[in-house]
This record gives C-alpha cells, structure tokens and sequence, in this order.
C-alpha cells in the first residue's frame, strides 16, 4: 500500500538592527506565538511558552526564547536584545502564506535588515537545491540550522520514550538545555497522526516531528554554537532509528559579525557587575573578561 508523503513548508526570518526595547518585550513574544497561528489558521495545541533569559553570564545572549507547538509543527522566536537581533522559524505540514508572516513580524519586531527564506521539506521539496550547496561561516554567521529527515523512520514513537530522549539529548551532543521537553501526539488537519518534540536550549532549539502513516520524521537543530556535525549527525541517527533521507545544514544570521549591534556602554556596565557578583566566571571569560568572545550560551 502506498503511503502518502508529508511534506513541511519552513520559514526562517532573520533581523538585526531593531529595537531593545522589542526583544525584552515577553508580552509582545505571547502575542506574537498567538497571533501568528490563529491569522494564519494554524491551529496551536499548546498555549504559548515564554522563556525570558536574562540570568546569563554573556550579556549579548539575553533576550526571550519562545515557542508554540502547531498539529504537526512549530513556531520559535528566539531574541537577543543587547545584539538587537532576533531569529524565528514557521513550520508546518501544508502551505501557508510567508510573506503574511513576514509582515506580522516585521510589524511587531521592526529591524533595518531582515533576511527570509521558505524552502519545502521533504520528498520532491526544494530543501536541498535551494540550500543545499550554502557554506556556514564561524568567521562570519550567527551559527548553524541542521535539517534531516528519517524515511522510514525506525524510530521511538511512545511519549515516554521519546521525553526521555529529549530529556537527554542536548547534553550528547554538546549542548545545554535550559527547560524539559514537551512531547504531544495529535494530527493533522486531514488526521494523520503527528508526535511532536520540542526542547530549548541555551544555543536555541531542538524539534522532532514524527509522522507515523507515511513513516519518516523531521528533524530540526538550530544552534548559536558552531558544532563539528558529522559526530551530531552520528549521535541522531542511534536516538531516532538511522536512515537520514536528507541531511542540509544552512546559516543563521549570515554576515552576523558584520551586522550586529556592540554597545560597549551597556557591556561596560555589566562587565562590572558580573565582576562584583561572580568573579570566577568573570575571570574566566575570553580577553578582558567581556562577552565578546564566542558566542555559546543562548540561541
């Protein structure tokens, strides 16, 4: 029997150059998770999660991380509001309008410059020819965006199973969650049966969505930390079963270092703090001891 493939529409929106006063703003990240999905009709089935991150000890990395899951996908806001720079992702199984999203973004979250990409996942998708050939630059970018799908997914499909995989994860593949995992079952519009898994991490975010009608899973890791990937890739395909259809990894906030926003001020000030309060960590920081070595600790 032939089983129907899905396919997932993802929009990236990357902006610099907007207001601070935005990125610390949690009620507009709720709102932003709530009116995006319902214009759209996109329908939610979780409310909101808002992670304000204002206790690290790199400056630049504060700012909001958020999240809702959607039947069969996800929408993420992560902000940086010392870099005055924010990153989202829309992703769904079936079509919608991005540049409407585009606009609600803009709206809310005004920047200068403001890069957008919508790519098709998925058998006959445009992933790999629109991105595939694209370079990540340590030297230059925000950080990396690992994309894969599993066909046939041999993977774990109880909720179980797999929260103790998310609950896991990031720590096997170097890196730090900031909140345990939210693992649904629901379906799709048409009534595919869906398992979604969500974890924040400190460098971002971490999905899975699994189809289990048409076997296959796609797989999402968005990171601020530069990350040797053939070893990660290695680490997901023991967690989720093997078999990576398709594997694309793109940059994030291209020419970042070129177009972030420094304010050595505000750095200053809490240069100091952090050297009052916590002098070990302080200490321990890269040249004189100001956020302004690599960026690893919020995405």
């Amino acid at each position: 029997m032939h089983k129907a493939r899905k396919n997932l529409t993802h929009f990236t929106m990357d902006g610099f150059h907007g207001f601070r006063s935005r990125f610390d703003d949690v009620k507009l990240a709720q709102e932003l998770l709530e009116e995006v999905p319902g214009v759209l009709r996109l329908k939610p089935v979780m409310p909101p999660f808002i992670l304000p991150y204002y206790n690290g000890v790199v400056a630049e990395d504060c700012g909001i991380s958020a999240f809702v899951l959607l039947l069969g996908g996800h929408l993420t806001i992560h902000t940086f509001s010392f870099r005055e720079c924010f990153f989202a992702d829309l992703v769904y199984p079936g079509a919608f309008d991005p540049q409407r999203v585009q606009m609600m973004l803009q709206t809310t979250l005004p920047c200068r410059s403001v890069f957008t990409q919508t790519v098709d996942r998925g058998e006959g998708g445009d992933l790999q020819e629109r991105r595939g050939h694209e370079v990540v630059s340590p030297e230059a970018d925000f950080g990396p965006h690992l994309f894969l799908q599993f066909s046939p997914y041999r993977g774990p499909t109880s909720l179980d199973a797999l929260f103790d995989i998310f609950d896991h994860l990031p720590s096997k593949i170097g890196m730090t969650p900031i909140m345990r995992p939210f693992v649904v079952k629901t379906a799709t519009r048409d009534g595919a049966p869906v398992i979604s898994a969500m974890v924040m991490i400190a460098e971002s975010h971490i999905t899975l969505h699994i189809f289990p009608d048409s076997d296959e899973a796609f797989f999402d890791l968005f990171s601020c930390k530069f990350f040797d990937v053939e070893p990660v890739v290695r680490v997901l395909a023991e967690q989720f079963g093997g078999n990576v259809t398709e594997q694309v990894l793109v940059p994030r906030g291209q020419r970042y270092l070129q177009l972030r926003t420094e304010r050595p001020h505000v750095m200053s000030h809490v240069n100091q703090w952090l050297a009052a309060s916590h002098p070990g960590v302080y200490a321990r920081m890269p040249g004189d001891g100001g956020p302004l070595g690599p960026k690893n600790s919020k995405g």
